[in-house]
């Protein structure tokens, strides 16, 4: 009789736990959300941008902006509401979609704190469209990991590229996951050279699919690249440290490690072209979150401190050494 009742006192334990784990989860999403529409941070650069393209919107758009956005905005302009309920559902859509993952890892509290400082100002704050479609291509990548490919994992990667184009970047690793999956210096030496090969290659076409390329390419003649900042060198160092751990990762991680490979890579390929390298670098700084936490103990923590510490660099750059945010 007190086993039984032991057991029943395990499963409310159990219940309590997991509804305390929602109502935290439900939380930090509506409450980040908020903030991320009334701008905590002050006014980012873009916000007039999206503001006006908000309020000048009708159907038959064709501007730059991609069909799964110019559709969310349609739908809420539709019900009548206003540009800050567009600013509070994108972000609800992109952080419910990251915390979903980051909620399964080991230590999520930490990683919380990770996204909070290095990435929530950056995608959030300021790329709206990079941050909701973010979300959709990580769920992908971490579905597919697990999974054969099907129709969820075709869904999201879809909903990935109509909110951002530069979501196509992730697509090999979601439609090719098997191959990913696999431990293959020609695996590795693909991840590395032939993104920026093809890249390379297909400036042309890019152009003319999307015209913001042409123009992110000649903005991008007249900036420097820095291949020794802060940013590159602790990332570089947290994949060395992953790749002394390459035979013992498990398989379902290694997709999100050569994600982190080719990024830091594809950086230094295109490192010409300052603004296209960083964007795609940045879209896979979420990553490292899947695989660091999979390393033996002492490089695992060695990996957390390296990568708190860019975070707190990252959030005081963006607020106040090169801000993203031009006045509040």
């Amino acid at each position: 009789m007190s086993h039984l009742s032991l057991l029943s006192f395990e499963k409310k334990l159990i219940s309590y736990r997991r509804l305390f784990l929602y109502i935290l989860f439900f939380v930090l999403t509506v409450s980040l959300s908020c903030f991320t529409a009334f701008r905590i941070f002050g006014i980012d650069r873009d916000y007039l941008q999206y503001k006006n393209f908000f309020e000048s919107l009708v159907f038959g758009y064709e501007g730059r902006f991609e069909l799964g956005f110019v559709i969310l905005s349609l739908l809420i302009k539709m019900m009548g509401l206003s540009f800050w309920a567009l600013l509070f559902l994108s972000a609800l859509l992109s952080l419910t979609t990251k915390l979903y993952l980051i909620v399964r890892l080991p230590n999520w509290v930490f990683w919380f704190v990770i996204y909070f400082l290095a990435l929530y100002p950056l995608h959030e704050m300021t790329q709206i469209r990079v941050s909701v479609a973010l979300g959709f291509g990580y769920l992908a990548v971490y579905f597919s990991s697990y999974q054969k490919y099907n129709f969820k994992i075709f869904v999201f990667s879809i909903l990935a590229v109509l909110f951002h184009w530069t979501l196509l970047t992730f697509i090999p690793f979601i439609v090719f996951s098997k191959i990913f999956r696999r431990r293959s210096l020609l695996i590795v030496g693909g991840v590395v050279f032939a993104p920026v090969i093809v890249i390379s290659a297909s400036l042309g076409v890019l152009d003319y699919l999307n015209p913001q390329v042409g123009h992110m390419i000649e903005t991008a003649r007249e900036m420097e690249a820095n291949p020794f900042s802060s940013r590159n060198l602790i990332c570089a160092a947290l994949i060395i440290l992953g790749f002394s751990n390459y035979n013992k990762f498990p398989s379902s991680v290694l997709p999100f490690f050569y994600i982190s490979v080719f990024g830091l890579s594809f950086w230094y390929g295109m490192m010409s072209i300052p603004v296209f390298a960083h964007r795609i670098f940045e879209l896979t700084l979420f990553s490292f979150f899947f695989w660091i936490p999979a390393l033996p103990r002492y490089r695992r923590l060695v990996s957390m401190a390296l990568f708190f510490v860019l975070s707190i660099y990252l959030f005081i750059n963006s607020l106040y050494l090169n801000p993203l945010f031009v006045s509040s």
